[in-house]
């Protein structure tokens, strides 16, 4: 039987998804010796999707953002090269994102439906049952064991903790890709309990706790936070809904009654006590007397503001793209640093300078304030799971780090999966849909 175009795309875009899971995997424990090759793994697999799918791309309603986006990329290469750092390989691997991975968030709106996004979901919440038992052992282990061996096979993967215990990062190279997994699987795991497929099945409950139990062995704020907006997108999304508030409030009831039961164990009590000893020293360091408050404003808004500052301190032409992402630094610097700035607004304006770096920004917020619209009118229509994935795929879209592999992998699976939701189930044809998304038809 031969593939349709549509079914090469997606199995490609599967791979993707396979491996921003467990390229780190492959880094650390299976090949080493390849694990800078392995950074760019995934570009093949966005290449070969992108040539499928262009013809498709060039007919859809993103057409003119993704030529905005290429846009910009190809402004900013001879600018990093005339006025920039000036190395055409850091040029190309930072373009690459715009490039290549961008686009897949769109191809993912093409090519799949909100069925096909609770496969995704399945696939998410069936591994944070055995991520959840790797971050254990992770937890519990010395730094020195080979599941806390760091990419590359040496050193360990571990991040600063508390209490001398370290953050575990799972199949991830960093903490960061670890807390990307688990609040996705907690955003799907909060549609399914309110609108998902019924009835539940059984497994989905054990997902829950090791969701639940992920939390304190993450020894992880930010994952708190990712929580924490999941239940109030679910909450908005499920009043907007209407009907779907009820299960809402019943999934509240059971998962705190499991919360509990967990944490009569000694392990999270364990875990507990180094998450809770951490916060309490973090936020009192980042928010001083304003506490958690303190904390979201310095990084959500202190990030935002701090790139706009940025603007008026870098040259027209930028430092030039690429050179805020870990090859960039190890060409210019020899070691892995953040050469222009942590936080990914400095991180554009920086890279591109203060005209092409916040068109950029303005960019990203534009596509996630149509994409908000179009799930905000799905929630509307009974269909939350896009409102509740939109509290991962939001938050990444207008302000997520894009230099670092992992965080660019979720970024476009948490998307992508946001517009695929948006379309309506067994769609086989290209006439525009409620949302006005379109999708690849059957026989493409």
């Amino acid at each position: 039987m031969q593939l349709t175009d549509k079914r090469k795309i997606q199995i490609l875009l599967w791979a993707y998804f396979w491996l921003v899971i467990f390229e780190g995997a492959l880094r650390k424990w299976f090949l080493p010796g390849l694990s800078n090759p392995l950074l760019i793994v995934r570009d093949p697999i966005c290449l070969a999707a992108i040539v499928l799918g262009w013809e498709y791309l060039s007919k859809s309603r993103w057409y003119s953002w993704l030529l905005a986006l290429y846009a910009i990329a190809l402004v900013a290469i001879p600018l990093a090269l005339l006025g920039g750092h000036g190395d055409l390989p850091t040029a190309i691997f930072g373009a690459r994102i715009l490039f290549l991975h961008f686009p897949l968030i769109f191809l993912f709106a093409l090519v799949f439906d909100r069925n096909d996004t609770w496969q995704f979901g399945r696939a998410l919440l069936v591994l944070s049952i055995p991520m959840t038992v790797l971050i254990a052992l992770q937890f519990s282990l010395p730094q020195s064991h080979i599941l806390n061996i760091a990419p590359g096979g040496e050193g360990s993967a571990g991040f600063g903790g508390a209490l001398d215990k370290f953050r575990p990062p799972g199949t991830f190279s960093f903490i960061n890709g670890l807390t990307d997994f688990y609040a996705l699987a907690a955003a799907f795991l909060a549609a399914w309990l309110t609108s998902g497929p019924k009835p539940n099945p059984r497994w989905i409950w054990i997902s829950a706790a090791g969701i639940i139990f992920a939390l304190p062995l993450s020894i992880s704020r930010t994952l708190l936070f990712n929580f924490a907006l999941v239940i109030l997108m679910a909450a908005l999304s499920s009043l907007l809904a209407g009907k779907t508030i009820r299960n809402f409030v019943f999934a509240c009831i059971l998962l705190s009654g499991l919360s509990l039961l967990l944490s009569q164990s000694s392990l999270f009590q364990d875990a507990k006590e180094a998450f809770v000893f951490r916060w309490d020293n973090a936020t009192w360091s980042e928010g001083q007397e304003e506490g958690v408050s303190g904390v979201l404003s310095k990084r959500v808004l202190g990030g935002m503001w701090s790139g706009l500052r940025m603007a008026a301190e870098v040259p027209l032409s930028g430092m030039g793209i690429g050179l805020g992402t870990n090859v960039g630094a190890m060409r210019a610097v020899g070691a892995k640093d953040f050469v222009v700035a942590e936080a990914s607004w400095p991180t554009m304006v920086g890279e591109l300078g203060p005209i092409l770096g916040i068109l950029l920004i303005f960019t990203r917020i534009a596509i996630s304030y149509k994409a908000f619209v179009s799930a905000t009118v799905e929630a509307y229509r009974k269909n939350t799971l896009p409102l509740v994935l939109g509290a991962v795929a939001l938050p990444a879209m207008v302000m997520g780090q894009t230099s670092q592999p992992t965080s660019l992998g979720f970024l476009v699976l948490s998307f992508g999966l946001m517009l695929a939701a948006c379309n309506p189930p067994f769609v086989v044809h290209t006439a525009t849909l409620p949302s006005d998304f379109g999708v690849i038809p059957e026989n493409a």
